[in-house]
């Protein structure tokens, strides 16, 4: 039956996880596409944890923490920063954690509100080479790595935050220091590799010597994970970039998992009015740069490996959304699973937006480009397993006949693919399929409308859309 189906499938993934992380564990796992990159010393160290030169005596370089200190027994480094205020703004040189390094960003100055607590990231490093994480970094908040030469966890890495913020787009210093969420009028993209007018003007920083903008990539075997507290409040992990890729395990109970793919990634917190997701809306604007003479190359996320969400959210926001592997989420009596997988891109400011006057109306709208450029495409892949289930082992009781919250799969773009043998599972939930392009209905006033014209869905052999049962 689709039960076992699915469960068979997720345990497959699962194996294939952890026969991932014995082989990076012994050193036999390979580079995903052959790269080649430079070995990673552990703790403090040239090409390891290093930060930029003038850290400690220039504030700019170095804001809200101690310098990091180390501690190394039985072969293995201990690298610690103590957070002395609510935002730090850290410069590294290299931020690249050994194999044999954990990391650990010590907040608890943040008391129970350490969660709220962020450390920034930003890495600058004159190799060129991504940020590579091989192996552990804590912190009980946020933490953001940001690099513009892209960002890889290695099959060995293991994360565990109440939030991680992977990205290789630069991010937006003016919501930096206004609040990340905190855009009243002319919303911006959180992060954005273009110039943004409107409200504070951004430039982004030059690109790396490359040209080209890393992407950000999850290795087989790698595991991240953002926990729930008691009170069952969970964190976040989004990772961005022009391209993501997850081949690892992202854990994310009672929170949200984001794998955003463009030149220009926007977040929004979702409307209260509407509590089957408790997170952010995810916006992608350009997908290419028509002042650059390289080839487009963005606008991709794909998992292959597992996404495991109880009672919370996951969103995949992209021109093409490739899930060929695992999402696993559940439903409980009090909170629901959702996943949205949506293939929209070229969003612009919309600029009737006004988050006091207008709460209703949203930052950015879709559908002002030329016809055809602003949805693409969704593939389930060959086997993938796409899955909410309600908690059956859970003793709690439902008050009357049915769940305040029903588990929800939305997809949305004008190709929606389901491979061969593809499975969408969801007992009494609500599975949306809506293929089509955008429009602005009203140009005085705009608003995006979705156009059900033009799209194409397809069922592969054997795909299987399964909402029966309670």
């Amino acid at each position: 039956d689709a039960l076992s189906r699915t469960s068979r499938a997720v345990e497959a993934v699962q194996r294939a996880q952890q026969n991932a992380l014995r082989a990076a564990a012994n050193n036999a796992a390979t580079r995903r596409n052959g790269l080649r990159l430079p070995n990673v010393p552990n703790g403090l160290a040239p090409g390891g944890l290093q930060p930029v030169d003038g850290a400690g005596t220039q504030a700019a370089l170095w804001a809200g923490a101690f310098l990091p200190t180390q501690t190394t027994s039985g072969g293995k480094t201990q690298v610690n920063i103590r957070q002395t205020s609510q935002q730090a703004l850290l410069n590294w040189k290299t931020f690249n954690v050994g194999k044999d390094t954990k990391l650990n960003f010590d907040q608890s100055a943040g008391g129970e509100n350490a969660g709220q607590w962020i450390a920034f990231n930003k890495v600058n490093d004159p190799s060129g080479n991504p940020t590579q994480i091989l192996g552990s970094i804590t912190a009980p908040g946020q933490v953001y790595i940001l690099n513009q030469n892209g960002i890889l966890f290695g099959g060995a890495s293991q994360v565990n935050v109440h939030t991680l913020v992977a990205s290789s787009l630069p991010i937006n210093e003016a919501l930096i220091q206004n609040g990340l969420l905190n855009q009243q009028t002319n919303a911006q993209f959180l992060f954005s590799a273009l110039p943004q007018a409107g409200g504070t003007p951004f430039t982004p920083p030059p690109l790396p010597a490359s040209g080209r903008i890393g992407d950000v990539t999850v290795e087989a075997g790698a595991r991240l994970t953002a926990p729930s507290n008691a009170s069952k409040v969970g964190g976040r992990i989004a990772l961005v970039g022009p391209n993501v890729t997850n081949s690892g395990t992202i854990s994310t109970p009672d929170g949200q998992t984001i794998l955003a793919a463009g030149l220009q990634v926007g977040f929004a917190a979702h409307s209260s009015a509407d509590p089957s997701l408790r997170g952010l809306d995810v916006y992608i604007g350009a997908v290419s740069d028509p002042a650059s003479s390289v080839p487009p190359n963005a606008g991709t996320a794909t998992n292959e490996g597992l996404v495991d969400s109880p009672r919370g959210s996951v969103v995949m926001a992209a021109r093409d959304v490739r899930q060929m592997a695992a999402i696993n989420a559940t439903t409980s009596v009090a909170l629901n699973g959702r996943i949205d997988l949506l293939a929209n891109y070229n969003a612009v400011n919309n600029t009737a937006y006004n988050a006091v006057e207008r709460p209703s109306v949203a930052p950015w709208l879709y559908g002002g480009g030329e016809p055809g450029t602003s949805t693409g495409t969704v593939t389930f892949g060959p086997g993938s397993v796409t899955r909410i289930l309600p908690e059956w082992s859970s003793s709690d009781t439902v008050i009357g006949t049915t769940l305040s919250l029903r588990s929800q799969i939305n997809t949305q773009g004008r190709i929606l693919h389901m491979d061969d043998g593809s499975m969408i599972h969801a007992p009494n939930g609500l599975v949306t399929f809506n293929a089509g392009t955008w429009g602005l209905l009203n140009s005085s006033a705009p608003v995006s409308g979705f156009v059900r014209d033009g799209g194409q869905i397809y069922l592969g052999r054997d795909a299987m859309i399964n909402v029966a049962g309670t």
